[in-house]
């Protein structure tokens, strides 16, 4: 059987935390020298008790969760505009920071542009997320959001990224 590479986050402070999977012996290294790659790093790490094994440093500072979750944005072009344009959405990732949503038509949005969107989870009490979100980039339908407040996680939502 094949073993998928484990996957490593890069901390803030530019340091890597290897764990084997053999006799589980920790070792922090500093990661500095991957960070200016533009492409994912995988490396194949030697531990001390002589077991080899595969990793993928993950640049992201924040834990980013797969997700297939139906939700609806809406938008204004001036603070005071009733005329607010509305659609649909899918959530395809979250993290603590922002998430990426797939649109079902061309956004009148632009980048720097601030919505408001709203999505359940789909964990066991389809907690609600509705969130003020600056759109960071837009590549056709896919839009990356950050949130406005990154400050103010959600317990529904941290509790949802770590399980």
């Amino acid at each position: 059987m094949i073993k998928m590479p484990e996957k490593i986050y890069i901390t803030e402070d530019n340091t890597a935390t290897f764990i084997c999977p053999n006799c589980h012996k920790v070792s922090v290294k500093d990661a500095t020298r991957y960070l200016e790659k533009n492409k994912p790093i995988r490396l194949k790490v030697k531990c001390c008790c002589g077991h080899t094994y595969a990793v993928f440093l993950e640049k992201r500072r924040k834990i980013r969760k797969t997700a297939d979750l139906s939700g609806a944005y809406t938008f204004s072009s001036f603070p005071a505009d009733p005329e607010k344009q509305a659609g649909s959405l899918r959530v395809k990732n979250l993290s603590y920071s922002g998430l990426r949503v797939q649109l079902q038509a061309p956004p009148l949005f632009h980048v720097g542009d601030t919505l408001f969107i709203e999505f359940h989870l789909d964990d066991a009490n389809q907690s609600r997320i509705r969130k003020k979100v600056i759109v960071k980039n837009i590549q056709d339908l896919s839009v990356g959001l950050a949130y406005a407040d990154p400050q103010t996680c959600d317990s529904a939502l941290g509790f949802y990224l770590f399980n």
